[in-house]
């Protein structure tokens, strides 16, 4: 009984000597803690910052407001300019329309007018010529010239001018040159048949000839104005989309909001509710939930027998579960720069040593718990004799 209780201690010694041995051995961290990027948010306009009652290490969902920031003082003179133009041009429109009306009634005053002109100066030059009064439009022979007898018939094609043969004109002219006396029954015949023609010959063309020639300039005039109202018209509404492009640049020159991008945690606020910030400027940073690392510092000997990809298993210290992972990334020693972006920094110990960053999923599956970011813990490369037990206890 002596022998067997000896032959039992004997083996918990060793058993325990072992177990003591090879979790030494066993390759694992100095140190561990639980890591994740910073996302600096920045004012995307100048004015005033109002950031939201919320504490540090708050829980910020994906897509919640971060932070607005307005501006009562933006500059409107760009828009006060397009807006004073618009309105002068506005006014020219204005009184265009004015114009056009005004010589649209000048027109038709002047077309009547002529009108009654040229009808009492055929009845006069009728009544001049001894000949019956008569309608252009009615009379079977208003393509005649009045006659007398001995009288000869007269060309009337040659006394209507034709704008696209200025020959016409010649000829007419011709007709006197070669003695128009003549060729008809008086001077009179001559000017009246030219009246019907709406020619006024020589001292009978007084006001109807005048009032013709007005209408042609108001035709003239109207048409010009119109053309004016049509340009006015355009460059109005350029304006007018000028002045819409110049209110959505204002509008956000006034004011904006940002929100979060990521589900993540309000590690530090930059500046104080209220402060008057320029565009760019830093206003709080935030913890990126869904990129948590595990950052850890090991052995040069244990450094150099590890790859990128290799797993590991993370033990947070007081916690009874083992999270398994993968080496994404090898710094080496004294790899401060690479937590220059981080929430935690290094301590001088562990710059000491040769840095390793670890990918640990399930720490990335829940972060409304904060991501559990500055909590530390041991990551073992190898197998250990306890973790059967380990194992066996979960």
């Amino acid at each position: 009984m002596r022998y067997l209780r000896l032959c039992i201690g004997f083996f918990l010694l060793f058993g325990a000597l072992y177990v003591i041995v090879v979790e030494q051995m066993t390759g694992a961290s100095a140190n561990a803690f639980v890591n994740a990027p910073l996302l600096t948010a920045r004012a995307p306009v100048a004015g005033d910052v109002d950031l939201p009652d919320r504490a540090p290490g708050a829980f910020i969902k994906e897509g919640s407001t971060l932070f607005s920031v307005e501006d009562a003082r933006a500059d409107q003179v760009r828009l006060n300019d397009l807006q004073l133009e618009r309105d002068l041009l506005a006014a020219d429109l204005t009184s265009y329309k004015a114009e056009r009306d005004a010589r649209r009634e000048a027109l038709r005053w002047i077309e009547s007018t002529a009108g009654k002109y040229a009808a009492a100066r055929t009845r006069e030059l009728e009544i001049t010529a001894g000949g019956a009064p008569s309608d252009p439009d009615t009379s079977p022979n208003r393509d005649q010239p009045p006659s007398e007898s001995g009288s000869l018939t007269v060309d009337e094609n040659k006394l209507a001018p034709d704008e696209n043969d200025p020959d016409r004109f010649l000829e007419l002219s011709g007709a006197f040159l070669d003695g128009a006396i003549e060729d008809f029954a008086g001077l009179e015949a001559l000017q009246l048949l030219a009246a019907r023609r709406a020619i006024y010959l020589d001292d009978s063309a007084g006001a109807a000839w005048n009032m013709a020639l007005r209408q042609r300039e108001a035709e003239t005039s109207l048409t010009l104005v119109e053309a004016n109202i049509a340009r006015a018209e355009e460059q109005l509404a350029a304006y007018e989309t000028r002045i819409e492009r110049e209110l959505s640049r204002l509008v956000k020159l006034r004011g904006d909001t940002l929100s979060s991008p990521v589900n993540g945690v309000l590690w530090q606020e930059l500046t104080a509710n209220g402060v008057n910030v320029q565009r760019g400027d830093p206003i709080m940073n935030i913890a990126d939930c869904a990129s948590v690392l595990v950052t850890l510092s090991v052995s040069e000997t244990i450094y150099n027998s590890l790859s990128t990809g290799d797993t590991a298993t993370f033990r947070p210290l007081g916690g009874d579960e083992a999270m398994q992972g993968t080496v994404a990334r090898l710094a080496g020693s004294g790899a401060a720069s690479v937590y220059e972006g981080m929430a935690v920094a290094p301590s001088e110990e562990h710059l000491q040593r040769y840095d390793v960053a670890l990918v640990v999923p399930e720490l990335r599956t829940d972060p409304v718990d904060g991501c559990s970011i500055g909590r530390t813990g041991r990551v073992f490369f190898d197998d250990r004799p306890l973790d059967i037990l380990w194992k066996f206890w979960e």
